[in-house]
C-alpha cells in the first residue's frame, strides 16, 4: 500500500470507530513507517480529530512529549528484551490515558523483539484495554511470531509511484505552476489556486505525493547541487531558487505542513484552507 492509501485507511477507521488495537507497519527503509506512525498517533490524539498540527495535542506529538504517545526504547542494539517490553508497554498500558482518548505505543524495530518479549506482549494483544493502540514498526514482519501477526493488522508500505503517473498532465501542471510561484503568491492568488485545485477534483494522495517529490528535489539541490538526481528535472530553476532562499529547518517545516495538508484533506477539512496553509508555509 502507498503511504497516502494507509493514511486514508486510518482516517476511515477512526471516523467509523473501527480501530484495531494493533497495527504492524512494515517498511523496508523503516523511515516512512515511523513518520506514518507519528502522524497516526497525532490523528488519534488531535483535539480537532484531524491531525491538524496546530492544537496543543498535535504540538505535543510533534515535539515528542505527549504523555499518551509512548515510544519503546531498548539498551541492546540488536534486541528488545522482555523486561523492557513489560516495563514500557505491558504494565504501562494498564494505566489509563492522562489527557487524550488513547494511549498509543510505537515499537520501532519490532523485528528485534525477543521471543520472550513477543510472548509477554501477546497477552496484551489478546486482551487489550479499549484505549490502547500498539504500532509495531518493522522492516520485516516475517520475523514476528505468527501469533503476534495474527492479532495485528499488517499494513505493508510500498514505494510511491512515479508522480507523472499519479496525476493527469493538466492537473500536474496546475500543481507545479502553483508550487513554482508559491513564494510570490498573494493571499488572493493562494485562494484562487486552492479553489482551482478543488474544482479540478485533484486526487489528495497524488497531490501530496507530487508536493513531496518537489520538496525532495529542493532538498537534493540544497544538499548536493546535483541536477541529475532530480525527480522533476523540468522544475530545476524553481527548485534551485527555493533551495537558495529557504534554510533546511524551514524546508522540513514545509514537509510537515504537506503531511498536515494531506491529513486535513483526507479528513474532509476545508479543502481550500488546507491548501492555502501549505502555500503560506512555502512563502516563508
Amino acid at each position: 500500500m502507498k503511504s497516502g492509501e494507509i493514511r486514508e485507511y486510518f482516517c476511515r477507521a477512526k471516523k467509523s470507530g473501527k480501530l484495531s488495537h494493533a497495527y504492524i507497519l512494515e517498511d523496508e527503509s523503516g523511515r516512512e513507517a515511523t513518520e506514518l506512525a507519528q502522524w497516526f498517533a497525532a490523528l488519534l490524539e488531535c483535539e480537532n480529530g484531524s491531525a491538524c498540527g496546530t492544537c496543543s495535542a498535535c504540538r505535543a506529538c510533534a515535539g515528542g512529549n505527549h504523555p499518551d504517545v509512548l515510544r519503546i526504547s531498548h539498551e541492546k542494539p540488536d534486541s528488545i528484551g522482555v523486561d523492557e517490553i513489560r516495563a514500557q508497554l505491558v504494565d504501562d498500558i494498564l494505566i489509563r490515558p492522562y489527557s487524550g482518548p488513547y494511549k498509543v505505543y510505537l515499537v520501532p524495530e519490532a523485528e528485534k523483539l525477543t521471543v520472550q518479549a513477543q510472548n509477554a506482549l501477546l497477552k496484551t494483544l489478546e486482551e487489550p484495554p479499549s484505549y490502547g493502540v500498539i504500532l509495531l514498526l518493522t522492516v520485516n514482519g516475517d520475523k514476528l511470531l505468527p501469533t503476534i501477526r495474527s492479532r495485528g493488522i499488517l499494513l505493508k508500505l510500498t514505494e510511491e509511484e512515479q508522480t507523472e503517473a499519479l496525476l493527469p498532465p493538466e492537473e500536474r501542471e496546475l500543481v507545479l505552476s502553483l508550487l513554482r510561484q508559491a513564494g510570490r503568491l498573494t493571499v488572493t492568488q493562494m485562494a484562487d489556486g486552492a479553489k482551482s485545485l478543488r474544482e479540478h477534483r485533484v486526487n489528495v494522495s497524488a497531490l501530496a505525493a507530487l508536493v513531496r517529490a518537489y520538496l525532495r528535489d529542493v532538498l537534493v539541490l540544497k544538499a548536493t547541487g546535483k541536477a541529475d538526481l532530480l525527480q522533476i528535472p523540468e522544475e530545476l530553476s524553481a527548485c534551485r531558487e527555493l533551495a537558495e532562499r529557504l534554510p533546511y529547518k524551514r524546508l522540513h517545516e514545509i514537509w510537515k505542513e504537506t503531511d498536515r495538508m494531506e491529513s486535513r484533506l483526507l479528513s474532509n477539512v476545508n479543502y481550500e484552507l488546507a491548501l492555502e496553509l501549505l502555500f503560506m508555509a512555502m512563502k516563508g
